[in-house]
């Protein structure tokens, strides 16, 4: 899904970000490092940003001190990383205000696309229908109510999807838009007879080449 791919960013991302890390004045102090406090708040935060599988590792007793020296790990590299001052160098500087932007594109998205679709058990099974022979060359002969799960959650991205372009497309349509970069011989960009080249270049960065 093209839109829909934003949402992969890497975890504990928020490093690089001068607030990160240190929140939670208000709650148990569970560490310190050199002097900063680590929370609960922090191990909060830092689970409300994983995928579910991880969510519920780390929610085990078990497993919360090794969330613990994770966190112990990240708060020594960022003491380091503001030593040797790299969020004052203008390449971290131009990262940063790109993952911002991509954080930004995420949200909107999240807003207008995901929270305000849904779908019904009727159009699982209509979805169903309409393309289970192809279904059926990867569920191995099983029924639709042993794949009907899975199946909800692939329908439901495929009509995220599909409302995701159409309202990119009413917002490029409301848009003042001008173009003046000239596309066709710039140098550096591969023309014809690396045609091929150009277009596995692009797939291995996510975009879709047709």
């Amino acid at each position: 899904m093209k839109g829909l791919r934003f949402f992969g960013l890497v975890m504990g991302v928020c490093v690089i970000f001068s607030g990160c890390g240190q929140q939670g004045d208000k709650s148990t102090v569970i560490a310190t490092v050199n002097g900063e406090k680590i929370t609960t708040a922090d191990m909060d935060k830092q689970m409300e940003e994983m995928p579910p599988a991880y969510r519920e590792m780390f929610a085990d007793p078990a497993n919360k001190e090794k969330l613990l020296t994770r966190l112990i790990k990240e708060r020594i590299l960022l003491q380091e990383a503001k030593k040797a001052k790299i969020g004052q160098r203008p390449d971290i500087l131009e990262k940063i205000k790109a993952m911002k932007n991509q954080l930004m594109v995420q949200e909107i998205i999240k807003l207008n696309v995901i929270e305000k679709t849904t779908i019904s058990d009727k159009e699982v099974a209509d979805y169903y229908k309409a393309n289970e022979e192809k279904i059926q060359q990867y569920a191995q002969g099983k029924s639709f109510n042993e794949i009907k799960g899975q199946l909800k959650e692939i329908a439901l991205q495929d009509k995220q999807n599909t409302f995701f372009e159409k309202w990119v497309e009413g917002l490029e349509k409301q848009a003042k838009i001008t173009k003046n970069l000239d596309l066709g011989n710039r140098k550096g960009l591969p023309l014809q007879g690396n045609k091929d080249n150009f277009k596995k270049g692009i797939s291995r960065n996510g975009t879709p080449t047709g």
